[in-house]
């Protein structure tokens, strides 16, 4: 099957799957609200093309946070990432690795510290969820800095569960043998069933580790339901930022005030994001409250853009107003569901790519530096006033 577009992922991705595994990747918090308008957004913004100065040589590279990228795009962190194909995680790492953009690991997610830091060959950002005993995430950080993680990107929206009525429908985490239709789904895909058996059923392996504090899945168990108890607060967050001793992104902002006062607090730079519509059903889509928060934070916060993100004209929209860089979860476990992980995974950053590198054509510009702030981004219906170079009286 060919792929060109995310949506020929995403279709593909839902024949394969199960059920229940495609949506809890696909589905969101209560009446999935947010996670329409966070794609939608992006259809409120029009591009304004400009003719006669297409370059003909162009690049997609950006320099950011002190790291040269050959795109302006990177990888969510995606807990228990390997659900949607054993392998999901290496194969992103392999990708992100060959085509030089980010992947952050979660601390949910399926593959160790250690293993990502081998295959990213720089590349590598680590997530951190901040449970009951900060020992733990203090751990987690100690392990992220000795195998050269400089980026940590501290989730703070999801200190308590949102409502995902698809899980609860489908049963989501539940033993298989006490749900009979979870048995007849799975039976009826064989091809990821038997592949994740042979591989076995992917775990948060960084909360398994051969450690008195984080041991098999009862732990696991334990540290995500702990979070749900955790005083996140800004007490806290100064002392992760005290004991993180390299760059530290809080991701989950929506608010210009919290985006102020972060900033104040000696936070590097802050992920707009509403993590994926998976929260709070009614969430204001991240792309409505960038050019505020930019307006807020000034111009030299590094920003992140990140939830609804669906090609390479959507990543310029966020570039021209006012983000620096952009993540994007879904799509890649769609690709990897969709084609395996190594060729899925690669597809998508090509066709991502390709997508910026014609929308920089469409607008005229040589690169991402040279993209205006203004002027080649609309929002829809809004009249256009002409400025009159001469007096028609």
């Amino acid at each position: 099957m060919a792929f060109h577009q995310i949506r020929d992922f995403e279709s593909a991705a839902r024949r394969r799957l199960p059920r229940t595994i495609f949506d809890f990747i696909q589905g969101g918090a209560g009446s999935e609200e947010a996670l329409r308008n966070n794609e939608s957004a992006f259809s409120s913004y029009s591009l304004v093309p400009r003719i006669l100065r297409a370059p003909l040589e162009r690049s997609c590279a950006v320099r950011f946070m002190g790291v040269d990228h050959a795109v302006p795009f990177g990888i969510s962190p995606m807990g228990l990432g390997d659900l949607a194909w054993p392998g999901t995680d290496h194969g992103l790492l392999r990708t992100a690795a060959k085509k030089r953009f980010p992947y952050t690991l979660s601390a949910a997610g399926s593959t160790t510290l250690e293993r990502a830091a081998e295959l990213a060959d720089g590349m590598l950002w680590f997530q951190l969820y901040v449970g009951a005993d900060f020992d733990v995430s203090r751990l987690l950080m100690q392990r992220a800095a000795a195998v050269g993680v400089r980026n940590l990107v501290l989730t703070v929206d999801a200190a308590h569960p949102g409502l995902r009525f698809r899980d609860r429908r489908n049963c989501f985490g539940e033993p298989v043998w006490k749900v009979p239709r979870l048995l007849a789904d799975y039976a009826l895909h064989p091809h990821w069933s038997l592949s994740t058996l042979v591989r076995g059923v992917p775990g948060m392996v960084n909360l398994q580790q051969d450690d008195q504090r984080l041991m098999g899945p009862e732990a696991t168990r334990l540290f995500m339901a702990s979070m749900m108890q955790a005083k996140l607060d800004w007490v806290m967050l100064e002392s992760i930022r005290n004991s993180w001793p390299h760059q530290l992104i809080v991701k989950g902002v929506l608010a210009w005030e919290d985006a102020l006062q972060l900033k104040a607090a000696g936070v590097d730079g802050l992920v707009i994001s509403n993590h994926g519509g998976r929260q709070l059903g009614s969430a204001v889509p991240p792309l409505e409250v960038l050019s505020g928060i930019r307006a807020a934070v000034g111009p030299r916060m590094p920003l992140i853009l990140e939830s609804g993100v669906r090609s390479g004209e959507d990543i310029v929209k966020a570039l021209l107003l006012g983000a620096d860089f952009v993540l994007l979860g879904r799509p890649w476990l769609y690709a990897c569901a969709a084609a395996g992980a190594d060729r899925g995974s690669l597809r998508l950053a090509t066709m991502l790519e390709e997508g910026v590198d014609n929308t920089l054509a469409q607008l005229g510009c040589t690169d991402i530096p040279t993209l205006p702030q203004a002027g080649l981004i609309r929002p829809r219906n809004t009249p256009v006033t002409v400025p009159i170079p001469f007096d028609l009286g």
